[in-house]
């Protein structure tokens, strides 16, 4: 078995897929002068811009897994990561590894035995630090997030406490959760609790599975010495009202399961009052495309 799987899910980013893949061909390099090696799986979503046939053409070493269909984010990664050896590396197609992360967050992961899951400091193309570290939500951060209190309020204290908002030089150190343009898992604890959710197709995934790891004793740990590069969700935003309504469907399954039914359809229809004033706000300001996107918000949050 690899000492280390790294999945790599893709969804119509053939160029990010190809340089994301050629980071990860350095870094089997790293792993094999330090005597590990890494196995690269890529699953292929159904894409329609040829990310296929550029892994069979460019990259004949990559193990690659090509669906008829979209999965979804969590259920290909667990599809990647059957018969994964000792860790397991869940790096998005537009993410890129700089020199020494992957190697960097095995050891931390082989230095603290109940790591469950170790993530990398993560920054924007242009170099700005993109904040991976979170706490578990509560679920007036959860009224707060993505919605036009969020938006149009002023820096909710448990919005900041959620976001860990401050400080973008944190050493290393465990967390409650950390977004999931980068992870790496430890293939025991992830077989432990049964690997990600399905019923997230994206978004909240990365977080339920944090917090299930956590019940079952696994930490979860912060490597700055690890960088990474993440173009940040574009998959995602090819496609706005797939983005949005994934998202928050996502949000109000995560509140069900953890606070229960009723909480979630509070929050649901919290949001749908929330969106129908921002709805208001942009009709008078007569700004159509704004205007449709909240329409179809409300109309997601009030229907079931």
């Amino acid at each position: 078995m690899p000492g280390v799987t790294a999945v790599v899910v893709s969804y119509e980013v053939a160029p990010l897929l190809a340089r994301c893949l050629v980071t990860l061909r350095r870094a089997r390099a790293e792993l094999a002068a330090r005597g590990d090696d890494l196995e690269v799986v890529v699953v292929e979503n159904a894409s329609a811009d040829g990310s296929a046939d550029l892994v069979r053409r460019e990259f004949p070493e990559v193990r690659l897994l090509a669906n008829d269909r979209n999965v979804g984010f969590g259920a290909a990664c667990n599809q990647g990561a059957d018969g994964a050896g000792e860790h397991v590396l869940f790096l998005n197609p537009d993410a890129e590894l700089k020199e020494g992360a992957l190697p960097a967050l095995l050891r931390r992961a082989r230095s603290e035995p109940r790591a469950g899951l170790v993530g990398p400091r993560v920054s924007y193309p242009d170099g700005r630090p993109q904040p991976t570290r979170r706490r578990f939500p509560t679920l007036a951060a959860l009224l707060v997030e993505s919605t036009p209190l969020e938006w149009r309020g002023p820096p909710w204290p448990a919005l900041r406490h959620y976001h860990m908002a401050g400080r973008t030089d944190a050493p290393p150190g465990r967390v409650d959760w950390l977004s999931g343009a980068c992870l790496l898992a430890r293939t025991e604890a992830f077989r432990q609790v049964g690997g990600f959710s399905r019923q997230y197709f994206m978004y909240f995934e990365e977080v339920d599975l944090a917090r299930r790891l956590a019940a079952y004793g696994w930490e979860t740990w912060y490597e700055p010495a690890a960088r990474v590069v993440h173009h940040h969700s574009r998959s995602a935003d090819r496609d706005p009202a797939a983005r949005d309504r994934s998202f928050y469907r996502s949000k109000y399954r995560f509140v069900a399961t953890y606070w229960g039914a009723a909480a979630a359809l509070a929050l649901r229809l919290a949001g749908g009052v929330l969106f129908t004033g921002e709805l208001a706000i942009q009709l008078a300001r007569r700004d159509r495309p704004l205007a449709a996107r909240d329409a179809a918000l409300v109309r997601l949050h009030v229907l079931p």
